[in-house]
Formats: C-alpha cells, structure tokens, sequence
C-alpha cells in the first residue's frame, strides 16, 4: 500500500488543478485591509470559527478576536482556550497546514501567532494571489463565487448567482430588484423578464457558470407552479411590509427558479446547486438534502448540475442523484475540509457507483486565499489515499487509478466549466 500510494501520490503532486468553488476576497481588498487585521484572525473568517464557537467560545470574544482594534496578545489571549479545544477538527487541521505551508512555522501556537503576523505582513504586496494559488498550490483557474463578473481572469472565471431575483418575500423586495436592475417589477412577468436580462448580460460577460446558494434560506423542494399560483404568491409579497410566510411566496420563488434553469438548459450553462451542510452554527440541514431536487432533475433532462459538497451527511443520496441522472455531477468542494475521513469514504464508494468523469474532487470554497493552498493538500492526499486502496484491492490498475486522478482533480472540471486551461 505504501509504495502504491507513493506513487500516485507523485502523479497527484503534479496535477495542475481546476478548482470548481471559492468566494476569495479581491486582492486589492487584502492589500488595503487595516493593519490590526494581518494576524491569525484572518484564517478566522469562517469555518475554524465555527469549531471554536461550538467548543464554547462567546461570539463576543469571537468578534474581538476578529476585530483591528484589538491588540494582537488581546486577540490571543481570547483565543487560545478555545483553540486548545478544537484544533483536533478537519477546519482546524486545515489552519495549522496552511502555516506550515506559505510561512514555514509549524501551526498556530502562542509561540508562532508573533511570528504569524510578522511573516504575514512582509508577504502581503501586489502578486501574493498568484504566489499562493500558481506556485503553492498549482491550481490553473478557481471558479469563484464572488459576486461580480470583474475578477482576474489569470487566476479566476466568475460564477454568477441570481439568488436575490428569486427569494422575494415582501414588498422591499422587489423594491430592491428594481433598482438593481432598474426596471419596473408589477408582475411575476415583470420579474422574470428582469432575470433574462441579467442572465443575458452576465452571460455575455464571461461567466462560468449561474450559482444558487438558496438552500441556506429555504428548501431546495422546488415544486413546479402554475403561472396563476405564481400571481396569486405575487400579490402576497407585493402588498407585505414584513417577509410574508414562506409558504405564501414559495409558488413565486419556484416559478421564477424554474425560468432560471430554463435559462441555462437553453444556453448550455451549468448551474452549481448548494447542497448538505451550511456553513456557520446553526441552520435547518433537512433543507438541504439534495433528494429534494429529485422533481427538477426529472423536469429539465438537459440540464447539467454540479451539486456541492458532497451533499454532506447526504452524500450517498447525492450519488445515487448522480449515477440516475446524466446532468447530475458530484462535487467534493469543501468537503476534504469538513471531514478527510468522510470525504476519503464518499469518493471511495463514488467511484464504484459513478462513472469517473462525473466526479470533482475539490473545489477550496475559502474567503481567504491562504486555506485554499491547505485544501488543496488535503485534496491531493485523499484522492491520492482513495486510488491506492482501489489499486491495492485490485479494484483498479495503477494506469487507471492514475487516469482516473486526473480526471477528477482537473480534466473533469475543465470539460464541464468549458474552460482553455
């Protein structure tokens, strides 16, 4: 197993790879942050956090820790209980990597996060993205989620949500809609009409790919309504001064969804589709089981589907989505750092359910750039760990387990994203 493994793990090591999801912050932003913010706080945007948070630690110590106003031996003082706690979590084991990695300290510890902020600063200057993303991580192109078509197209291609156009609850709303697409919005009609021609607009721009994070904020069970349901939901939000009952502007939410995945069926452009865990403490997971999509899988047969995270706890429902469906792909984006076990276990049986070409074995899914150059190590390894016990239990040739490596770590996502990388 050993040498099997050391020998796909070098093929893996030399895969450039295509990153399927991130929401990393702009350069500029990072260059231009406070100066109180270039410490270990920053690896604390999300996720660790979330470890530390349910370990006990206050959200008011949190925000502490986070702010530029607090000295840095304040910050840690605050942290370091809670670190102690959780640092044994895959988040966690992800902060120490990246250290390790771009500033040659082994992890964070109260005799590094000194040296953390010193080595941060002398880093932070133009061409730092491209040092951690090209030289430490070998990544070729990241699909980014970040809101905006302007993104360094060297490093990124944009993903573009339509979230707001379809979540409507209240008359603010669509007051809101109006003026970012400044249009007059009457009807669902009206509605819809704004979304073809931001969908237009954007598509025109170079996006990758239409992203729906809705599952954060409501079930993704989108039921097929009719256009006089969608009317009657209208009027429901139209005249709420407060976001009405979910269940009253649910009929519009799924009309308006539905001519969204119209839209990227008629124009071949795949939509990624937030699935499993959210991030964060505390919200309903039951929303968020990718079963739920079952009836509009079966609507739009030509829709090609990236479904993310694994799913996660939901990843077998999420593969059997997978192996029935020809649209639907399998992504493990975010999931190596959720849990590396979990993530080992999914792609291992993934492998035996799916075909390979279907599958994405990482997508980084970081606000700051540092965790990704850590998610792609611990992506290399699992995919590299996962293959050699295939190879060993004679499931696969050590070609094919190679093949098979870069396929899901590069050639997939460029075939599926269209991408010249």
């Amino acid at each position: 197993m050993a040498v099997t493994y050391e020998s796909l793990r070098q093929h893996v090591d030399a895969i450039t790879l295509v990153d399927t999801h991130e929401h990393i912050e702009p350069e500029a932003a990072w260059l231009a942050a406070d100066e109180g913010l270039v410490d270990f706080s920053r690896f604390f945007m999300h996720y660790a956090s979330v470890d530390l948070v349910s370990a006990g630690m206050p959200a008011t110590d949190l925000e502490r820790v986070r702010s530029a106003d607090t000295p840095l031996d304040d910050k840690w003082a605050l942290f370091e209980p809670h670190w102690e706690k959780a640092r044994n979590t895959a988040y966690c084991r992800a902060v120490d990597m990246a250290i390790r990695r771009l500033f040659d300290l082994p992890g964070l510890s109260r005799d590094t996060y000194r040296p953390f902020a010193e080595r941060m600063r002398e880093c932070r200057k133009p061409g730092y993205y491209r040092w951690v993303l090209k030289e430490k991580a070998n990544i070729a192109v990241s699909v980014l989620d970040g809101g905006t078509l302007e993104v360094d197209r060297e490093l990124f291609v944009p993903a573009i949500r339509f979230d707001d156009l379809v979540f409507v609850r209240s008359r603010a709303d669509l007051k809101a809609r109006e003026s970012q697409c400044c249009v007059s919005i009457h009807s669902p009609y009206d509605l819809v009409n704004a979304l073809e021609a931001e969908f237009q607009r954007n598509r025109e721009g170079g996006m990758a790919c239409v992203k729906s994070g809705l599952a954060y904020e409501r079930t993704l069970a989108y039921a097929n309504p009719s256009e006089a349901e969608a009317c009657r939901a209208f009027e429901v939000a139209v005249h709420s001064e407060e976001p009405a009952a979910f269940d009253q502007v649910k009929p519009l939410q799924d009309y308006v969804f539905h001519r969204l995945v119209q839209l990227c069926v008629e124009h071949d452009v795949p939509m990624q589709i937030h699935t499993g865990l959210q991030e964060g403490n505390g919200n309903y997971l039951e929303w968020t089981n990718p079963l739920h999509l079952t009836e509009l899988l079966m609507t739009y047969p030509g829709g090609r589907f990236d479904l993310f995270h694994a799913g996660y706890p939901y990843w077998r429902e999420l593969a059997a989505l997978a192996k029935m469906f020809p649209g639907v792909h399998a992504d493990l984006c975010w999931t190596n750092i959720i849990t590396a076990i979990g993530s080992r276990r999914a792609l291992s049986e993934w492998l035996e359910l799916i075909p390979a070409s279907k599958i994405f074995a990482f997508g980084g899914d970081y606000l700051f750039v540092e965790g990704v150059v850590a998610h792609a190590e611990m992506a290399r390894e699992n995919v590299a760990r996962v293959l050699a016990q295939k190879v060993e239990d004679n499931y696969l040739s050590h070609d094919d387990a190679a093949r098979i490596a870069t396929m899901v770590l590069r050639d997939n996502a460029r075939s599926f994203f269209r991408l010249e990388c």
